[in-house]
């Protein structure tokens, strides 16, 4: 859709006041930006600290950066399990960016997060992941997608799931 010279200013500023708002590189409230024609990405990630050692304290933290606008965060959370860690990194960056980015796609490197998420059924799933599944149904313009970074890991993974169905 093609703007007129004055909402194309106002975009440009929308699109100005967000890369040097307040509130370093996170999203100011309320602040809608231009759509795109194709969704923006969104990096996530966890990291739980102490994992391995039972005798110290185990912290985790989520976070999330948006390809190509330098939009990142990261916040402490309460997660023991590297599943949970990665469901609450998912439904940080939906909480965070639903408002600003309105469409876009959130990229996990979790495989087994992603699948349990976007399943048609699932059952006895956790409490949290319940609520990653009703946030994802109630923002249809949000999707949850799995990195493929490394092709031989999903060309492996494709063998061994036709050896277990008896496929090859």
């Amino acid at each position: 859709m093609k703007t007129g010279g004055v909402g194309r200013l106002i975009e440009q500023k929308r699109l100005l006041c967000y890369l040097s708002g307040a509130g370093g590189h996170r999203p100011q409230e309320g602040m809608k930006l231009p759509r795109r024609s194709k969704p923006a990405r969104v990096y996530v990630d966890a990291k739980i600290l102490n994992m391995h050692d039972p005798a110290l304290r185990k912290e985790a933290y989520v976070g999330y950066v948006v390809e190509g606008k330098g939009a990142h965060d990261v916040k402490r959370v309460e997660a023991t399990e590297s599943d949970d860690a990665e469901v609450l990194a998912i439904m940080f960056a939906i909480e965070e960016l639903k408002d600003s980015l309105g469409r876009f796609t959130v990229v996990c490197d979790h495989e087994s997060v992603v699948s349990e998420a976007t399943k048609d059924a699932v059952r006895k799933p956790s409490d949290l992941m319940k609520r990653l599944r009703e946030m994802l149904s109630q923002y249809p313009s949000i999707r949850l997608e799995a990195l493929q970074s490394n092709l031989a890991h999903q060309v492996v993974t494709e063998h061994v799931n036709a050896l277990r169905a008896g496929i090859r």
